[in-house]
């Protein structure tokens, strides 16, 4: 699965410059992170009531061309990574309207969260804590590989054949 989320870029997150502040890309990643894990049909706050957490351990970005402010940043995200206890996510930030098949994302990332125990920050395999949420990120990380082996950039679906945001498969 590779999910499509529109992120209206405003005022307060723009610089002197004029441009989104670089900061605030982590904050778009989360978004777009937060609405694909409801795709899947979790939430992070029922794994935080079940007594699981997901911090970030590891964020990367590199910027190419800044979005400003009146844009509509269109965040795709897909799993790129995945084991037992980590998740990684890669990202691609595009201005809304850009061909997403033909030109090069405005940003790019990854976020990698860890599943731990909410009491002892103590890492967790989501196998055994969350079996049915990792089966879905299984299926997820599958679709989002034969989506991209068949579409070369693997997200030339983005803003056609979506469904709540996400490119159907």
């Amino acid at each position: 699965m590779i999910g499509c989320y529109d992120i209206d870029v405003r005022y307060g997150e723009t610089d002197s410059m004029g441009v989104v502040y670089h900061g605030n890309y982590a904050l778009y990643f989360e978004d777009a992170r937060t609405k694909f894990l409801a795709e899947l049909g979790f939430s992070y706050a029922d794994m935080e009531r079940d007594g699981l957490m997901a911090p970030i351990v590891e964020l990367n970005v590199s910027y190419r061309t800044p979005l400003r402010y009146g844009d509509v940043a269109r965040v795709v995200v897909y799993i790129s990574k995945l084991t037992p206890v980590r998740v990684t996510y890669a990202y691609e930030v595009y201005r809304k309207g850009m061909d997403v098949a033909s030109e090069k994302p405005c940003a790019t990332g990854e976020t990698t969260v860890c599943c731990v125990d909410a009491s002892t920050f103590q890492p967790v395999s989501m196998k055994r804590a969350t079996p049915a949420l990792y089966e879905r990120y299984v299926q997820a990380k599958r679709d989002a590989n034969a989506q991209r082996g068949a579409e070369g950039s693997g997200v030339s679906t983005c803003g056609r054949g979506e469904r709540n945001g996400v490119a159907q498969s």
